[in-house]
């Protein structure tokens, strides 16, 4: 099977991005990889065969989905952005084995992965149906020769743009789609959030949730002279090997009293907890010892065990639940607040 070839080099990039009017957006995380042996070594980082079918969030110039094609028995590429989507489309011509989406990988709310794309991928896996004309999407390209493959291995690699990072790994993690793999292209320092262990100093909530879901290590670090443009900071590829998905109820008990609870990693344990939940603090001594953690101990030290029996606790659970959605009541009042600013603002052409 014919496919295109893998952009090695930085002068074709900017040529394909310049015939479509396209300029690097900091702001989204636009650092196109523009080395043609690294974007070979992620796939077989992932170990990508023609069983596999893979989803790649973030399609950008094409780059990667293309080595991914050469080596995938099928692959499907999201890109939110309408300008990226038509430069790989340009740059995926020849490809026989795409799917190409322009669509946010993530809901509206941006805390799981877009209900259509899950749907999507589930039908096909478990079903072999692709049904994309069904589907939403804002434009959708399938270049597919001869009938659709039946896969049942299912792979996600991307390489993320920096700003969405901790938040699509989230949702893939999260989701009802059963990766056997995830080889991801982060920054370092999200790489080494990912992978940290109780009581390091990088570890937080992204890898308490990574650790409810899955292993994970750093494959390799990517320096940033292999990006166009170049990055200030290094990057890491980072595979995550899913395991057998947590009870839901338990796991949102824990993901809801880590964010409560982390606001404060910082002071000890019982402390953060009373602080947290407006509670006296012998109420918190209690409870942590209730659940076999140190009252002393600060949040990012409390073993994972303990802090879900902690969650666990009924008392407990209710006052988290209801800080929790308070929490998500004034962010979303901020959200409205943010949008209704945004839309009376009159663009500075207008003012002129």
């Amino acid at each position: 099977m014919e496919v295109p070839e893998i952009m090695l080099k930085l002068a074709e990039l900017k040529s394909l991005l310049a015939r479509h009017g396209i300029r690097p957006h900091k702001r989204m995380g636009q650092n196109f990889l523009a080395d043609g042996n690294m974007l070979r070594a992620i796939v077989r980082d992932a170990e990508v065969d023609k069983r596999s079918c893979v989803l790649e969030i973030g399609t950008g110039a094409g780059s990667l989905a293309s080595a991914l094609c050469e080596e995938a028995g099928l692959v499907i590429t999201v890109e939110a952005d309408r300008g990226m989507y038509n430069v790989a489309s340009d740059a995926l011509s020849d490809a026989k084995n795409v799917v190409m989406l322009q669509a946010n990988a993530l809901d509206a709310d941006e805390t799981s992965l877009n209900p259509e794309l899950a749907g999507l991928i589930h039908a096909y896996i478990a079903h072999g149906m692709l049904d994309v004309e069904s589907c939403t999407f804002d434009a959708a390209n399938v270049q597919i020769a001869g009938n659709t493959p039946k896969l049942s291995t299912l792979r996600c690699v991307s390489n993320l743009p920096y700003s969405a990072a901790g938040p699509i790994i989230t949702a893939l993690l999260e989701s009802s789609l059963t990766f056997e793999r995830i080889v991801v292209m982060v920054q370092y320092e999200v790489g080494e959030k990912l992978c940290a262990r109780v009581g390091g100093s990088a570890y937080g909530i992204l890898s308490l949730i990574r650790a409810q879901f899955a292993d994970a290590r750093i494959l390799r670090r990517v320096p940033s002279r292999v990006f166009w443009p170049r990055p200030k900071v290094d990057s890491a590829v980072v595979e995550l090997r899913p395991f057998k998905k947590p009870d839901k109820a338990a796991y949102l008990r824990l993901k809801n009293l880590a964010h409560v609870l982390f606001q404060h990693r910082r002071k000890q344990g019982a402390n953060a907890l009373a602080y947290a939940l407006d509670v006296p603090a012998p109420t918190a001594d209690a409870w942590l010892v209730a659940a076999g953690a140190d009252p002393n101990a600060r949040p990012e030290d409390i073993p994972h065990g303990a802090l879900q029996r902690l969650a666990d606790l009924p008392d407990l659970a209710n006052l988290v639940r209801d800080r929790a959605r308070r929490q998500s009541d004034r962010a979303l009042e901020k959200s409205a607040r943010a949008a209704a600013r945004a839309r009376w603002r009159k663009p500075k052409d207008e003012e002129e």
